[in-house]
């Protein structure tokens, strides 16, 4: 199988035959693997992004904690989280249907899912970036603790669209969840900038920054804020969600038969996280601001915020 016979399949299924090769670029993975991803520039200017995975092969661990073993049913879940977003005005990728109005395509032993392409530039360290990903993930928890989440939110998975905008990409871990964990995450991820080198394990290793913790509260705290027991919670909230991404990394790097200098990077990545924990979600606590009265209206959204 080549990438020129994959492509070829995808084009027929989303009717989209007219477009030069040159046009289409390789984005991830490899049709010699279980899934790849490319990137095609549409006649009409627009640009869309296509997943495929083989129907033959399971879904990978790391991806599992949702429930699903199926690779169909996965990509089902994502198209029900995308499209409750879409029904609800938020700033994300809109799945694109296939010739025939399906969600997912089949192209040979190729599933296939398609998304818009969201343009815009990464998130710049420094300036309102991490207070606009804090407003993001604010906007999505407004009505309910329990809500859907994005489960990755971090400076590498955001886009800004526009002078006060910014879009969450990479869905693939999102759906119903707590929005405390949610938060936690990316409490500890907002410390990593875009484009660091996989080379250079050290880089991805996390000192607390207040100045970081305190610009994501300071976003998120302007349209939603934390109840008195999601406050307690948050440390704990802070630990399983970096313990939860963990043991499905090591589960996958053990079933790859990832060994040396590969999984003592992973080691001492997780064994930072969990270090640095605490200290995380003490520096929240003093940017949390007044948790919302026990008597306000349930769902409302904090003063001078807006739901979207």
């Amino acid at each position: 199988m080549t990438d020129a016979a994959v492509v070829g399949r995808i084009l027929r299924e989303y009717r989209q035959d007219n477009i030069a090769p040159a046009s289409v670029r390789r984005l991830s993975g490899s049709v010699s693997g279980a899934r790849v991803g490319y990137q095609l520039a549409l006649p009409d200017g627009g640009t869309v992004l296509v997943r495929a995975f083989r129907c033959d092969e399971p879904l990978p661990a790391y991806l599992q904690g949702c429930g699903t073993a199926s690779v169909t049913d996965w990509l089902l879940g994502r198209t029900a989280t995308l499209e409750w977003l879409a029904s609800r005005g938020y700033p994300a990728p809109r799945v694109v249907a296939t010739r025939t109005g399906d969600p997912v395509g089949v192209a040979g032993i190729w599933l296939t899912w398609a998304t818009t392409y969201v343009p815009g530039r990464p998130l710049a360290p420094g300036g309102d970036g991490l207070g606009l990903l804090g407003e993001a993930l604010g906007r999505l928890g407004v009505a309910l603790p329990m809500t859907v989440v994005h489960g990755d939110a971090w400076p590498g998975n955001v886009i800004r669209t526009g002078e006060a905008q910014v879009t969450l990409i990479d869905w693939e871990n999102g759906g119903l969840g707590l929005a405390v964990t949610d938060l936690g995450h990316c409490l500890l991820e907002c410390h990593l900038d875009p484009g660091l080198s996989r080379m250079e394990p050290s880089a991805w290793l996390i000192q607390p920054d207040e100045a970081r913790i305190a610009a994501v509260l300071a976003g998120y705290c302007r349209l939603r804020r934390l109840s008195s027991s999601e406050r307690h919670l948050l440390p704990s909230g802070i630990r399983f969600a970096t313990a939860f991404a963990g043991a499905l990394h090591f589960e996958q790097a053990l079933i790859d038969g990832v060994r040396g200098a590969g999984m003592d990077a992973r080691l001492a990545r997780l064994r930072n996280r969990l270090e640095v924990s605490q200290a995380v979600a003490e520096l929240a606590a003093r940017h949390l601001g007044e948790a919302p009265s026990r008597y306000a209206e349930p769902g409302s959204p904090v003063a001078g915020g807006t739901g979207a």
